[in-house]
This record gives C-alpha cells, structure tokens and sequence, in this order.
C-alpha cells in the first residue's frame, strides 16, 4: 500500500496521532457522528492498542478497546478476526478503509465500527491536559501523588482484610502472592488455588516430601492447577503459568521454611524492603509487585506492622517500572526529563488517578490540575 507523504507510515505514528488527540468533526463509515471522550491508554503489549476508551456514537455510549491499523485489511492479516483479545474492540480506526466495509467483524459476533482517521493538520494543536500545563508552572505531582498512592495502599488493605478475617495473615499473604504471581493472564486460576489448596495443608504436604522443600511446594502448587484452565498464550516465558507457580515455590519455602506455623512468616520484620521475596524466578520488579499488592495490604489489614512503618516501607519502595496505561501521564508531567514515577508509591497514585479521573472524563478536576 503506497501512502500519501503526510500519512504516517508506521502504525508507532498513528498510535501518537490517536493519543495526542484527532481534531473533529469525526464520522463514522456507518454514517454516525463520532465523539472521542477519552482515547483509552496504551496497552504497551500484546492485544489492542488502546484500552478503556470511552466514545460516543450518535449518542451510544461505546466502553472498549481501540485498535489502529494502515488499512483496515490488517485486521484480518494480522490474525485479530479470531483472537478472544480483541473481543472488546468497539472502534476500528485505519486510515484507509481498503475493505470498503462500514463495520469490522471479530468471531465473537461483534460488529465494530470503523473510522477512517482525517490527514494531520497543524490546527488546532494536540490536546494537552491541565496536568501538563501545571506542572510546566512548577507544581510538584509528587505529594499528590503520594497521598492517591496511600489511598489506594489502603483500598487494598481493605480487600486483604476479608481474607485475614477468613483465614488469618498467613493465609491472606499466601492468597495475594499467588494472585500476583498469577498477573493479569492468571490471577484467578491462581486465586482458586490458594482456595483449594490452603497454606496449611500445603506446608504439611510438603514437609512429608524428601525433595527439596520449594521443589516440593512448587509440585503440589502445579498438581492443583493441573485442573484449571490457565492462559499460555501469548506469555513471556518467564511469566508462563509453570514459571510462576515455580517462583511461587521457592518464595513460599523461603518465607515458611520447615517448621514454621502457617502465619505470618517472622522474616518479613515490620518496615522491610522487598529483598526477602527476591528467590529464584522471582527479579527485583516481581517482588515490587509482590509487596505493593500482597505484604504491605496484608501488613495493614492484620496489623501485624505498624501503621507508620507500613507507610514507611511503601514510600521508601522502588517503581517496578511504568505501565503501559500511564505512559501518557508520564510523558504529559515529565518535561524535561523528570522522573514522575520513581517510586511504587508515586506509581500506585498513578494508577489511582487515572482510574478515578483520566479515564471517567474528569481531565482537570484531579489533585494534579489544581481541581
């Protein structure tokens, strides 16, 4: 396909097209009036380009994911017609409908609309948020960050509490690990799991076992989820279902090691880093996660640290690294190269931000815009 010269050439330059903002009035190829409300965030990986964009088409209100092609053909060539990621597809936009079809079929019965995206034009320029424009004036995200990031420490902790009040803080952190562990692919299969099989029994199965003790817990892991349907595709090999059940061995018998009762493991000393979850399989981002999402909640909820050290250890914990659906935020407030997100407290004030405000259509009434 030969593009004219003002066409971006690679899918990279429309996908920043699509970010920054298409300029209107947009139609539809079924005929309908097209309003981007938000243009989602990007997915930085496999499936969609864009997820949790929210659009409206002659009133229709369309919650979904976008998906950006050169031609619309590419929807087929690209094997998206047939794959359960691109279920919640709601806007197909190319920039040249070389199909001829007002609407995008995917197997799951789905008809998409199709937008063919106008040229670029230099006016009016690419949308910037009221975040951006205030901290180009020097106000510092930082604090409002750390402040959303501690709410949503202590969203969390509310969901650990249900889980302590069931079955106690071993129980609860062994139960968020394995969620984890399981990421967005698995975190339910893995959840059942925990349900299933419980710490307890899992500790006294693997104490009758000659083999290596993570050996022997990561076997008893994989013999439950042998029943399960687990996701594999499209996986990272280290992130594979077998790889982190694996991981999930080697942590859980360094944190219950032979002999220890199934409750709160005494190596996890109130106001600690992440460095006891670094075990085999298990890098220095994971065990983040692991502390954000499992051992500071339940910390809190089971009181078994302090309030001020649980506060403490998450402020003072690394970032992970940005995902995907805050690289927008991280490119609109880091002019001049500043770090936004330097620590996982900043980060999860991130993720709450963009969940409470960017993606409800409340761009410039968050803590960041001076609302």
């Amino acid at each position: 396909m030969s593009l004219p010269a003002h066409i971006p050439a690679r899918e990279s330059d429309l996908a920043e097209r699509w970010a920054a903002g298409i300029p209107g009035p947009l139609r539809l190829e079924d005929g309908r009036a097209l309003r981007v409300i938000f243009p989602g965030t990007p997915a930085g990986g496999s499936g969609p380009d864009f997820t949790g964009a929210i659009l409206e088409a002659d009133g229709d209100l369309l919650r979904g994911d976008v998906e950006l092609h050169l031609a619309a053909s590419g929807w087929r060539a690209h094997g998206h017609a047939r794959d359960p990621a691109y279920a919640a597809v709601v806007l197909h936009a190319v920039l040249e409908n070389d199909d001829a079809a007002a609407l995008t079929a995917h197997a799951s019965g789905r008809l998409i609309p199709v937008l063919v995206l106008p040229p670029p034009v230099s006016f009016p320029p690419p949308f910037t948020p009221p975040c951006t424009i205030a901290a180009a004036n020097g106000r510092e995200p930082g604090p409002a960050l750390d402040r959303l990031g501690l709410r949503r420490l202590r969203i969390k902790a509310g969901r650990a509490d249900h889980l302590v009040r069931a079955g106690g803080s071993g129980q609860a952190l062994y139960a968020l690990l394995l969620e984890t562990l399981g990421g967005p692919a698995n975190r339910e299969p893995f959840a059942v799991i925990a349900r299933t099989l419980p710490l307890g029994p899992l500790l006294e199965l693997a104490a009758g076992s000659d083999a290596p003790r993570a050996f022997a817990v990561s076997a008893h892991l994989k013999g439950r989820a042998a029943n399960l349907v687990l996701r594999r595709a499209g996986l990272r090999p280290m992130a594979s279902p077998g790889r982190r059940l694996e991981a999930a061995g080697a942590v859980l018998a360094r944190l219950w090691p032979a002999g220890a009762p199934p409750g709160w493991p005494a190596s996890l000393p109130p106001g600690g880093d992440e460095a006891p979850l670094r075990t085999a399989g298990m890098g220095r981002a994971l065990a983040l996660e692991c502390m954000v999402n499992a051992v500071l909640p339940v910390a809190l909820a089971a009181e078994e640290w302090p309030v001020p050290e649980v506060e403490r250890a998450f402020l003072a914990l690394r970032s992970p690294g940005t995902y995907g659906r805050l690289k927008a935020l991280e490119r609109w407030l880091g002019a001049g190269g500043a770090r936004v997100f330097p620590g996982a407290a900043r980060l999860q004030g991130g993720l709450l931000l963009h969940a409470d405000y960017c993606s409800r259509g409340m761009c410039g009434r968050c803590p960041l815009s001076g609302g």
